[in-house]
């Protein structure tokens, strides 16, 4: 536990550096930071999808394709002036997109070791690995308000549902994927986390929308939150192991840090995008 403080410490304080100095002619400090997360995440989900045997050539075609989609994103996001701009971003998706599937195409043809599950696994983290961080960036991009909200409403869920299972858990919430979790857990950690959220987005007036918009926001930030948890607990589960690396002594990998807040930063993004 006391290792886990001061890793957590350690990382609130850069992570709230980057957050706060990341604009102007520093933004691409805190873009940057998440290009650099996202390469780190590929690299643990695609070590993980291999089942402790050794990483392959074309595994690293995954990290490539997640530091080339973020890194396009956060440089598309630098030149934006407003979101008004955002909807030229999808050209430049979709043709990433087809690029990527044209690479795994090339792969799955060309040699006998690439098998159908690589296929898949390939494409699955290069999306799963940058998509959240993309939000982060454009988040931060678009309000330093936003990005706090964001990490207002998954941290306190995430560590109020840790307090509230072990004082309270009676039921569990899912026992073959995460044993330790329980429904007291979920509920408390629902309920505090979005009220806390909403309290900050009410005080600071980061989102526009009527109250009981703000709130059931909120609500949902915070259970998909948790649903990403989840995800994230059920990909180890299936792999065997505890956490995705030993990157962040007493939390695990980046995966294991920011599975939560990546889920709800694609929510967030989507809500502010729509709405």
């Amino acid at each position: 536990m006391k290792q886990r403080i001061i890793t957590g410490t350690i990382l609130a304080v850069v992570l709230a550096a980057l957050i706060y100095f990341g604009e102007g002619p520093l933004e691409l400090l805190f873009s940057g930071f998440c290009v650099i997360l996202s390469g780190l995440a590929s690299y643990e989900f695609v070590k993980m999808s291999r089942h402790n045997k050794p990483i392959r050539w074309f595994d690293y075609t995954a990290v490539i394709g997640s530091v080339s989609f973020s890194t396009m994103s956060v440089l598309y996001f630098y030149n934006m002036s407003s979101i008004n701009y955002l909807p030229g971003f999808y050209k430049y998706v979709f043709v990433f997109v087809l690029f990527l599937l044209l690479v795994n195409t090339v792969l799955f043809i060309t040699f006998k070791e690439f098998t159908q599950i690589d296929f898949g696994n390939q494409i699955l983290a290069v999306f799963y690995c940058s998509l959240g961080f993309i939000a982060f960036a454009l988040l931060r991009k678009l309000e330093i308000t936003l990005i706090i909200y964001l990490f207002l409403v998954s941290m306190v869920t995430d560590v109020f549902a840790y307090f509230i299972g072990i004082k309270f858990g009676k039921h569990k919430l899912a026992p073959e994927i995460s044993p330790k979790k329980s429904v007291e857990g979920a509920i408390g950690g629902l309920i505090i986390g979005a009220a806390v959220a909403t309290v900050f987005a009410q005080l600071t007036q980061v989102i526009d929308l009527n109250i009981i918009y703000v709130i059931l926001l909120s609500v949902v930030l915070s259970a998909i939150s948790q649903i990403g948890d989840l995800i994230a607990s059920k990909f180890k589960r299936e792999a065997g192991i505890k956490d995705y690396s030993n990157l962040l002594p007493g939390h695990g990998g980046i995966l294991d840090r920011f599975d939560s807040s990546m889920f709800a930063a694609i929510f967030l993004m989507l809500a502010v995008i729509l709405f």
